[in-house]
C-alpha cells in the first residue's frame, strides 16, 4: 500500500463519474424516445393524444430530478444514520395497499396505493431500502460474517418480512426479484455457503407451492411453456412479443415505423416496450441498447470495486445488481425465455414508481462514484 494512504479517508471533493452520468442521460433520453414511439398507437386507441404516455412520464420528471439530486449529494454517513428509519418506513409502506381506501387493486393484485389521481408501488421503495439496510448491516458485521446466527439472521428476517408482504400483494415477480437481489448481497458479503444451502431447501419448495396453488400463476407458467396451446388467452403475450422481435430483422423498420405495436404487443407502454423497440431498431439497435446498458452497469460496478469502504461497496454493488436483474428479466420475458412477470424496464417503461426508483438508484450510484478510491497520483506522498 502506498505511503500516506488512509483507508478510512473519503474524498468528497472528487467529481463524480462523468461517464456514468453520461450513460444515465443517454438511457433517459433514448428511453423517452422509445416510450413515445412504442405507445402512441395505444394512446390513440384509448382516444388519448399520441403523446399521452410520454407526457405522463414527463410529469414525474421534476420529482425524479429532485430524488436524483438528493440521493446524489447526501453524505454517506448521513445515509447510514437514516438506514433504520428508512427501512421501517418502507416496511410500513408495504402494509398500506391492504388498507381499504388507500390500497388500489388491479387485475387481482393489490400492490399500489392511491395518491390523488396517481398510484404508487411501495415495493419499489422497499427494494432500495433493503439494499441500504443490507449494505449497512453487512459492513458493520463484516468481521463476524462467519457467525451466521448473529450476522445473517437479522437481515434474513427483514428480507423475509418484505418478501412476504410483497407476495401477499399478489406480486410474485417483485418478490422473486427482491430475493435475488438480497441473495447477491449475502453472497458479496461472503456469508457461508451452508446458509444458502439451508435457505434453498426452504425456498424452492415454497416457490413451487406458491405457483401450484395459484390459478393465475399456474396459467402464466402454462402460457409460457405452451404459448400456442391457447394463443388468444394464455400465450398471446409471448406470441405477440416474439412476432415483433422477429419482424425487426437486422436493421429494424425504423423508429416510429413499427406496426405490430398497434395490434399484437400487450401492455406495449410498460412490460413489453422492449418488443416494440426491437421491431423498430432491429438486431443492430438491440446490440446498441445492450452495449449502453452494459457500459452503465460496468461504471456502477466500478464504483463498487474502487472504494475501500464496505458500506459504499455493498451499496453500489446491490444497486447495480438490482438494475441489471430488472433489465435481464424484462428482456427475457419479451424474448419468451421467462414467463410474463410485470417487471418494468428501467428508463424505458411507463410508470411513476419505476421512474422514481430508477432516479434514486442512479443518484446513489453517482454519489458513490464521487467517493471512490483516488487515483495513484493522489495517494503518493513526496518525501523530500
Amino acid at each position: 500500500m502506498p505511503a500516506g494512504f488512509d483507508m478510512e479517508r473519503t474524498y468528497p471533493g472528487r467529481g463524480g463519474d462523468s461517464y456514468l452520468l453520461a450513460s444515465m442521460a443517454l438511457l433517459f433520453g433514448t428511453g423517452l424516445a422509445v416510450l413515445y414511439s412504442a405507445s402512441y398507437g395505444y394512446a390513440l386507441s384509448l382516444q388519448k393524444p399520441a403523446s399521452h404516455f410520454l407526457i405522463r412520464q414527463l410529469g414525474y420528471a421534476p420529482l425524479a430530478l429532485l430524488v436524483f439530486l438528493v440521493c446524489a449529494f447526501v453524505p454517506a454517513e448521513r445515509l447510514k444514520s437514516l438506514v433504520k428509519p428508512l427501512t421501517l418506513l418502507a416496511l410500513v409502506a408495504l402494509i398500506l395497499p391492504f388498507i381499504p381506501g388507500i390500497g388500489v387493486s388491479r387485475n387481482g393484485a393489490t400492490r399500489w396505493i392511491g395518491i390523488g389521481s396517481r398510484t404508487f408501488q411501495p415495493s419499489q421503495v422497499f427494494r432500495i431500502a433493503l439494499i441500504l439496510y443490507l449494505a449497512h448491516i453487512f459492513s458493520k458485521k463484516s468481521e463476524r460474517i462467519g457467525d451466521v446466527v448473529n450476522s445473517a439472521l437479522p437481515p434474513l428476517v427483514i428480507t423475509s418480512l418484505g418478501t412476504v408482504f410483497i407476495f401477499l400483494q399478489n406480486d410474485f415477480s417483485s418478490a422473486v426479484i427482491l430475493v435475488l437481489v438480497a441473495a447477491t448481497l449475502f453472497w458479496a458479503a461472503e456469508v457461508p455457503l451452508r446458509f444458502f444451502a439451508a435457505l434453498g431447501t426452504i425456498l424452492v419448495p415454497l416457490a413451487a407451492l406458491s405457483v401450484l396453488t395459484s390459478d393465475f400463476r399456474l396459467r402464466r407458467i402454462i402460457g409460457f411453456l405452451y404459448p400456442g396451446y391457447e394463443p388468444t388467452a394464455l400465450g398471446y403475450q409471448v406470441l405477440g412479443s416474439l412476432r415483433a422481435i422477429r419482424a425487426g430483422g437486422f436493421w429494424g423498420k425504423g423508429l416510429g415505423l413499427g406496426t405490430l405495436k398497434l395490434t399484437s404487443i400487450p401492455t406495449v407502454q410498460s412490460d413489453f416496450v422492449f418488443s416494440a423497440f426491437a421491431e423498430e431498431a432491429g438486431l443492430l439497435g438491440v446490440l446498441g441498447f445492450l452495449g449502453l446498458w452494459g457500459f452503465f452497469l460496468w461504471r456502477g460496478y466500478r464504483a463498487a470495486f474502487r472504494t475501500e469502504d464496505r458500506f459504499r461497496s455493498y451499496l453500489a454493488f446491490g444497486i447495480s445488481t438490482s438494475l441489471g436483474i430488472q433489465v435481464l428479466v424484462n428482456i427475457a420475458v419479451a424474448a419468451g425465455v421467462l414467463p410474463a412477470t410485470g417487471i418494468a424496464l428501467p428508463f424505458y417503461s411507463a410508470g411513476g414508481s419505476s421512474f422514481l426508483e430508477t432516479a434514486a438508484s442512479c443518484g446513489l450510484l453517482y454519489n458513490l462514484s464521487r467517493t471512490g478510491r483516488p487515483e495513484r497520483a493522489d495517494t503518493e506522498v513526496t518525501h523530500g
